[in-house]
């Protein structure tokens, strides 16, 4: 009885063996790593399908989402794309695996795609400033924009004062800017203080957004029209529902 079992237990282990061969090379277990996906769209576009090499695997919601997808280690095709629209992908390219370090920010509208966004790395601020980049997402205006940064204030005898802190030129609505870095306000009225703006034709000098008339402020979170430091925030240029030119939160990172 134990010869039987003895042999039973061999021919297990014979199977399990030839079963990790192919062709008579042992075959090594896939290794996984994962990619960060972060986009931002309209609610008219609806959900987005996640397609790696192939095979549906995630949803991205409808229309702002971000969500870690785990693929094998390599080279991975990925596809996004509105359902029912598999032959004409919003995003259609090849992915290296190696780790989780690979991010993808993407922002489509239907008329306009752009690719990345966010935190790129390349630029690293002084510890407790932030930094902003923006892209033109308004129809109504003109193709490229410029942009004066400020500070307002108020002395102690209830003066009011503005304080030019950095321009940005060349704002277009094929992709985002370079990053402006911007360091706490130095005027601070307890414990708050923002950055407010106003915005030029670039190829007329045309002002259409008036720092004293319309009082734009920057957002460094979704809201919040307050200085927040060591973050990154990716900001479009857009109407609100009142009519007036505004910027709106597109992506936003914290700096750790």
């Amino acid at each position: 009885m134990k010869k039987i079992k003895l042999l039973f237990l061999i021919a297990i282990i014979s199977q399990l063996f030839f079963a990790c061969k192919k062709d008579g090379q042992l075959m090594e277990a896939k290794s996984y790593g994962s990619f960060y996906i972060s986009s931002t769209t309209t609610t008219e576009i609806g959900n987005l399908l996640i397609d790696v090499d192939g095979k549906v695997t995630d949803t991205l919601k409808a229309p702002v989402d971000n969500t870690i997808i785990k693929a094998y280690i390599g080279n991975r095709k990925i596809k996004i794309y509105q359902p029912g629209k598999a032959n004409d992908p919003i995003v259609d390219t090849i992915f290296n695996i190696k780790d989780n370090s690979l991010k993808l920010n993407f922002l489509y509208t239907g008329d306009l795609k752009i690719i990345g966004g966010g935190y790129d790395g390349t630029m690293k601020p002084a510890r407790g400033n932030s930094l902003v980049q923006f892209v033109n997402l308004e129809n109504s205006l003109p193709p490229l924009l410029n942009m004066k940064i400020y500070e307002i204030y108020y002395n102690d005898a209830g003066d009011y004062f503005s304080l030019e802190t950095a321009t940005i030129n060349g704002i277009t609505k094929t992709g985002f800017s370079s990053y402006i870095e911007l360091s706490p306000p130095k005027h601070i009225d307890d414990g708050f203080g923002g950055y407010y703006y106003e915005i030029y034709n670039a190829a007329t000098n045309e002002k259409l957004v008036d720092l004293f008339t319309d009082f734009p402020t920057l957002q460094f979170e979704a809201g919040n029209p307050f200085f927040v430091p060591n973050k990154v925030v990716s900001l479009g240029i857009v109407r609100d529902p009142s009519g007036l030119l505004s910027t709106t939160v597109i992506y936003e990172t914290e700096i750790k």
